[in-house]
């Protein structure tokens, strides 16, 4: 389902793939996948927010998995208009004016993760500016409802 030679996913891709630790396949269905709320390396609050949440106002089904993670990809296109990662963060690939509107709304674009000593995790940043212009990172911001069709819509182009 993710074209994987598309320009809009190839940094997100090659992030994925680089953290793979696990050696989860490339991509997965979801309905294949044994208790993904619980077993993607994601809190099972953000999975329920990108697939059931904003993922579910859409006109189709556009989950996915993708090295293990959680995604909304179009299924048209197969471009990723956003992901879940951690205990705390999902991004959205946003049409410019949406993406000003969140960044005014209070979305971030960059996220310091903790360092878990007793897990031996060290301290890790992700700045979205890495996997394109697009991103920012959701919060469950007034709005995001809208901006996840218009996500939607903008990777089908």
């Amino acid at each position: 389902m993710v074209d994987f030679n598309h320009p809009a996913n190839r940094k997100l891709v090659a992030n994925f793939q680089s953290r793979n630790e696990r050696g989860n396949p490339r991509e997965l269905d979801p309905a294949k996948a044994e208790n993904p709320y619980y077993t993607l390396g994601t809190h099972p609050e953000i999975v329920e927010r990108l697939w059931d949440e904003l993922g579910g106002a859409l006109p189709v089904s556009c989950r996915w998995i993708l090295f293990g993670r959680p995604v909304l990809v179009h299924p048209a296109s197969g471009v990723v208009f956003a992901f879940a990662g951690g205990t705390h963060t999902y991004g959205l690939r946003l049409p410019p004016p949406e993406r000003a509107d969140a960044v005014k709304a209070g979305a971030k674009t960059v996220h310091e993760y903790p360092a878990y000593p007793e897990l031996k995790v060290a301290a890790s940043r992700l700045d979205l500016a890495d996997l394109g212009a697009e991103w920012v990172f959701g919060g469950w911001l007034k709005g995001e409802d809208d901006w996840c069709r218009a996500a939607f819509e903008f990777a089908g182009e």
